[in-house]
Formats: C-alpha cells, structure tokens, sequence
C-alpha cells in the first residue's frame, strides 16, 4: 500500500479539537488536586486506582483496535468523552454537586481515552503507509502532537490563571478576564470531544473489518496469538518491555511529581507548571524534526539506550539544581528524549510486527507499562513525598529505575 500522506495529515488535523481536550485534561485536574485542594497523594491513590483497571482495558483495546473499524473507535471515545464531560459539567454547576469523584471521573476518561486512541492511531498510520516511510510517518504523529500540546499548556495556563495572574507576572498589560474553575474546563473539553467527532466523520478511511465487537473469549485467544509471536521473537519482546521505561517514570512524573516540584521545590505556581508543559512539547517537537537523520545512522537500540539514559542524567542535573533556568533547559531535554524514543521505538516495531497484530502487541507493552506506572504512583502516594522538598526522592527513585531497564537493552545489544 502507497503511503497515503493526504489521508494521514486529514486524520491529524481532525483530531486538533481532542488533543487539545486532552492537553487541558492533564494539566488542570494535577494542578487542581495539588494547589486548590492540596490533595496531591489523594490524586496520585486515585490515580494507581484508575491506572490499575487500565491494565484490563488496555489488553481488551488491543484486540478491538485489530478487529474492529479503527475509525468507528476514534468516533465513539470522542462522543462517550463528549458526554461525560458534559455531564460531569452540569453536576458540578447546575445541580451544585461538589465531589472529589466527579473530577477523578474525568481524569478517569482521560487516560482510558489515551489507553486506547495512541494504539489505534499508530495502527492506522501503520497500515496506510509503505514500509520506507515509517520513519516520517512516526515523525509528523509526533512533530503535530506535540504542537498541538504546546497549544494547550499554553491555553490551559492562560484559563487557569487568569489575565491578571499570567500577564502581570510577564508584566504585560491587555484585557482583563477572571481564571476558569475546573467546571469550565471541562464544559470547554465536552465541546472540542464533539467537534472532533463531527470532522472524524469525514475522514476517507475503508475497513475490512467486521463492525462487531470481539467477545471476550476471543480477547484471550489473540492475546495467546500475540505471546506466541513474542516466543519466536524475544529481542522484541526485551525492547519493547525495556524501551518504555522512559514513558512510564514521564507520564508519572507529570501527574504526581512534576505539581510537587513546581510548588515545592521551585516555589512557582500554575503559569511555570503550564510553560514546562509547553517547553517540553517545543523538545518534542526539535526531536520529531531530527529524529529521522539520528535513525538513519544510528541502529535503533543503541539510539534507545542512549535516550532513555540522557533523560536520567536531565532529570538528576534538574533536581540538583532548583533554579528555572536550569529547570526549563532539563525539561527540553527530556522532551526531545521522550519523542525521540516513542519515535525510534514505533518505527522499529513497524518494521518488526505485522500489522495484523500490532494493536495486541503494543496494548501487551502497555500492560507492562500499566503496571510499572501503578508501582511508581503507588509509592509516591505516600503523604511524605507532599513534605518540604522531599519529591525530589521521587526523581531520584525514577532516575535509579532508567537505569535499571536499560540494562537488559545494553546486555542484549552486548550480546547480539
């Protein structure tokens, strides 16, 4: 099959309105938790919770993303997100139900949402394009999403500050507004899910597929048929388990370390928190850009292994000096890193996997991921973490982790 670019960048552009959502998600509902509610372990409890039941839906994902209409998916998470935002929305304002839970909901929808939409997207752009061309494929996912996060931090920063918060701290004069509460937010957030909806459902994308959700007894018989390729294919299974330490320690960080830090250990409020976010994307975005050259002479564990251990070393210069300068520098280090592995990683897996089983494997990755990720917020739920500067024991725990699954990737590379 041609690489059908055309196809791809409409799918992207139609999922601006999502991400956007997604972005807002993910910044307000951390910072809320920790700075208004100052419930930061409450959040990360809930979050092992929620992460946890991910692990079963991610499996179950997997084998609906391989036999199931991929662009039926993406129209039926962005209305089910549409709706309960909305109605999470409506509780909060019009009925005046004020629960920690409602808000926990949402965050709940954001990241089942994530469990689903990035295997699903990466499978569809694995079958519209030609093998050559995976690299640049993986590259525009990558440079788009990232931008389109830069968009959000910005957006969620400017709305949950207020005009007098974010323009008087870069001492700017312009017009005045009053910051957003949480219920706003997600009003905002059930509009753009609909809007994605309504311009997914001009996509040009023909499925082969049944438009019948597999049973449950067919989730274990393909789950089966993804271990078996892992038998024959070990070296994959090892770098697939391996390579994704780097997403499992970041994603963590953002939800139950990085408020922390920010509040703690900077002494900063909501427009920092938002402007890492922001600085992050901008190395996601120069990684996406150079990526391809670096894969083209560098073989793709190698790159990996250096990535993943460039990242410990940012996060250990970032927490042995507490100064904005050095905190923003670090942070567009691990976001080149970041994007450079996911993009290193979906390109080896590319040519690795069979499309026809590529949703199970990777949703089998995540499930490893899943349950790294609930060891990680597990321990940083612990009230301790909230006092004085001691998050900065997180990152060290995190950096010590890197390490560690590198190491079988070095061995392996050692003895191949």
């Amino acid at each position: 099959m041609k690489s059908n670019y055309k196809t791809i960048i409409i799918l992207l552009l139609s999922i601006i309105s999502c991400s956007l959502a997604q972005g807002l998600t993910i910044i307000s509902i951390p910072w809320h938790f920790t700075d208004v509610l100052n419930s930061s372990s409450q959040f990360s409890l809930a979050y092992a919770i929620i992460t946890f039941i991910g692990v079963f839906l991610g499996l179950y994902a997997g084998v609906i993303i391989d036999c199931y209409n991929r662009k039926k998916i993406l129209l039926h998470i962005n209305l089910i997100s549409a709706f309960t935002f909305m109605l999470i929305a409506v509780c909060e304002i019009y009925f005046n139900i004020q629960s920690h839970f409602l808000i926990l909901l949402g965050f709940a929808i954001c990241s089942f949402y994530y469990t689903i939409f990035f295997p699903n997207l990466y499978a569809m752009a694995q079958e519209l394009s030609d093998k050559k061309k995976y690299v640049r494929i993986n590259s525009y996912i990558e440079v788009f999403f990232q931008i389109t996060s830069i968009c959000s931090a910005l957006l969620c920063g400017i709305l949950l500050s207020g005009s007098n918060t974010i323009f008087n701290y870069f001492n700017i004069t312009t017009m005045q507004f009053r910051a957003w509460n949480i219920e706003e937010i997600f009003i905002l957030n059930s509009t753009l899910y609909l809007v994605t909806f309504i311009l997914l459902l001009n996509i040009n994308y023909r499925s082969s597929k049944i438009d019948k959700l597999p049973n449950l007894s067919k989730l274990f018989e393909d789950v089966r048929k993804a271990i078996f390729f892992f038998k024959k294919n070990t070296r994959v299974l090892i770098y697939g388990i391996c390579s994704q330490i780097i997403f499992a320690f970041l994603i963590v960080e953002l939800f139950t370390l990085l408020p922390l830090f920010v509040k703690k250990c900077l002494n900063e409020n909501i427009i920092i928190f938002s402007l890492a976010d922001v600085t992050y994307g901008l190395g996601a975005v120069i990684a996406g850009l150079l990526i391809g050259k670096l894969i083209e002479k560098n073989d793709k564990i190698s790159l990996t292994i250096f990535f993943i251990l460039l990242t410990g070393y940012a996060f250990y210069v970032m927490i042995s000096y507490l100064n904005l300068k050095v905190f923003f520098i670090t942070t567009l280090m691990i976001g080149m890193t970041n994007a450079g592995t996911r993009v290193t990683r979906m390109t080896y897996f590319f040519e690795k996997i069979p499309n026809k089983l590529i949703g199970r494997t990777n949703t089998l990755f995540n499930t490893v991921n899943t349950l790294v990720r609930v060891m990680f917020i597990l321990i940083f739920s612990i009230p301790w973490f909230e006092q004085g500067t001691n998050v900065i024991y997180g990152y060290k725990i995190g950096i010590i982790l890197l390490i560690v699954f590198a190491m079988p990737l070095i061995f392996d590379k050692r003895l191949n």
